[in-house]
């Protein structure tokens, strides 16, 4: 990977990395071509199921700000108030609008800014409280000037958090490919321009999907809820939608809360505060072992179970025979039936996941990297592709 350095109107330089390709009105119906749609529609990929019961602890949250400004310019004084109402410690801004010459800082915060090459429109800026100083590292995802992503690590009290901010124009790619996100610790936010049922609307487009596939390639949580307050008011359509999506990684998703704010210096989207409370530890649960019937064997199970109940004798305690009669058919499913618990169990997935289609993807990409030819990446493709296609099936069927 190749690095250089570019000047950051006032801030220090950013090291540019190579990659790859990469409450408000109620939801109306809009065009397919809106932004609007419904949301009320659930789907099965990924999403953080439960919101995190945080407590009182002497250490304050990280609170990070998400919002498409659609111009900030004319809105430092209303944005600088919310940072301080919401104690906000990182601010990732999209739509920024503003020239490359002029500059925009807000007291008690270091700016980071990645301008759109070639016209003032669009563009991503990220906040940073100075008592997170010094950052750790600062960078500019190169993605062929298609999104406009850029990134930041700061150094929290026991470890460090990558975020992303990123923005993406309906015109452009997303390339989320070009991003190198790591396993832990690490938020991915911005305004997506992608519509899937799983953030609410009634259908998916090919960006959703592409979405949907770099979330589960990369293990990333959404955050978004589908019955969450849109973030997105259209006035053209009057519409409401959530263009706007966070994710994190799974060891930080049961630690963060998300909240839809109210409106903010006249922009139409809402900003979005994600709180995380690095102290928190979910409870532990026990878990109950269960039976697992699929795997049963059911023929010897009769076969025992008449054994086992014939020898039982006579009794005038009706309560003593039940208890017998429950204990030999007990018994016969202990030998017959498996039994246990699994912590973090996934009922969708199945040994065809696992064996058919997960193990085919690793042996065909493990033969695509060895031997690289045309062939083995269309079998790599094939492969991947039937995998997402039955693991999105699994776990909407699973609920």
């Amino acid at each position: 990977m190749e690095a250089r350095n570019i000047s950051c109107n006032g801030v220090l330089p950013v090291r540019i990395c190579q990659a790859g390709r990469a409450p408000g009105p109620l939801p109306r119906r809009g065009p397919p071509s809106a932004t609007g749609g419904h949301r009320t529609s659930i789907c099965g990929v990924g999403y953080l199921g439960q919101r995190a019961n945080t407590t009182d602890h002497k250490t304050k949250p990280v609170n990070i700000l998400q919002w498409n400004a659609e111009g900030i310019s004319t809105k430092k004084v209303p944005l600088t108030e919310r940072l301080r109402k919401e104690d906000i410690d990182v601010a990732c801004i999209q739509e920024i609008h503003l020239n490359p010459d002029r500059r925009f800082n807000i007291r008690g915060y270091e700016t980071l800014r990645h301008n759109r090459i070639g016209r003032q429109k669009g563009g991503v800026l990220i906040l940073v409280k100075n008592t997170l100083l010094p950052i750790q590292n600062k960078f500019i995802v190169e993605t062929n000037q298609q999104s406009e992503i850029q990134g930041v690590q700061i150094s929290l009290t026991n470890q460090d958090l990558t975020i992303y901010n990123l923005y993406c124009p309906q015109d452009k790619e997303l390339q989320l490919q070009s991003l190198n996100t790591p396993a832990e610790s690490c938020m991915v936010l911005g305004d997506f321009n992608s519509r899937s049922t799983c953030w609410g609307y009634d259908d998916t487009d090919t960006r959703g999907d592409e979405v949907e596939d770099w979330q589960i390639d990369n293990n990333m949580i959404l955050l978004n809820m589908p019955e969450d307050t849109p973030t997105f008011y259209s006035r053209r359509w009057m519409t409401t939608s959530t263009p706007d999506l966070a994710f994190a990684t799974d060891d930080l998703s049961p630690k963060l809360t998300r909240t839809v704010l109210n409106p903010l210096g006249g922009s139409d989207h809402r900003p979005v505060k994600l709180s995380i409370n690095l102290h928190f530890k979910p409870p532990e649960s026990k878990t109950i072992p269960r039976w697992n019937y699929k795997k049963a064997n059911w023929e010897k199970y009769m076969g025992l179970s008449d054994k086992y109940t014939k020898s039982l004798k006579e009794d005038s305690n009706i309560d003593r025979v039940n208890g017998k009669l429950n204990k030999a058919l007990l018994k016969a499913a202990a030998e017959n039936i498996p039994r246990g618990a699994r912590k973090h169990y996934k009922p969708y997935w199945t040994e065809e996941l696992q064996l058919a289609l997960k193990d085919e993807v690793t042996s065909t990409r493990q033969l695509a990297e060895e031997s690289p030819n045309e062939q083995n990446n269309i079998f790599l493709k094939a492969a991947t592709a039937r995998y997402r296609r039955k693991y999105r099936q699994a776990r909407e069927t699973a609920g």
